[in-house]
């Protein structure tokens, strides 16, 4: 079971196609937690006007993020040609220790696919905005439910 964040314009595609796509990047990203995709997404989409690189190495800034706008799927991976990676976050040398613990703390919360990763049909769909409206507690509690 993997968890791979997505705004929900993104669904009716993904649906269609039954395929995470890599959209222009060597791999299509996911986690392996709901906790973790939470974590990922407070320290990426949920950081309005923090810098970021794209594709392609252009520098952008995050949007104003609308939790209603995204949504998380529960997805069973299919066997598929491919490879599952973990990449860890490109530091420069002098980076200090915590910058460099926070770096790769971010980075085992989340792996990638080379390719793009086909999921078997009808994939759980979570509500952001529902999500990110329960305690702690009680979010893991529905995440061990449906496991």
């Amino acid at each position: 079971m993997v968890y791979h964040y997505t705004k929900r314009e993104n669904l009716p595609s993904i649906l269609r196609d039954g395929r995470i796509k890599r959209m222009g990047d060597t791999e299509c990203w996911f986690c392996l937690s709901l906790e973790d995709t939470l974590s990922v997404m407070k320290d990426t989409v949920m950081m309005e006007g923090k810098p970021y690189y794209k594709v392609g190495g252009r520098l952008a800034h995050y949007p104003k993020f609308i939790p209603d706008d995204y949504i998380i799927l529960k997805l069973t991976p299919r066997w598929q040609s491919g490879e599952w990676v973990r990449w860890m976050q490109e530091l420069p040398p002098e980076a200090d220790t915590q910058l460099r613990e926070a770096a790769e703390a971010f980075s085992m919360k989340k792996i990638g696919f080379r390719g793009d990763m086909k999921f078997y049909p009808n994939p759980e769909v979570l509500e952001c905005s529902q999500l990110l409206q329960l305690p702690r507690c009680e979010m893991l509690q529905r995440q061990e439910q449906t496991m």
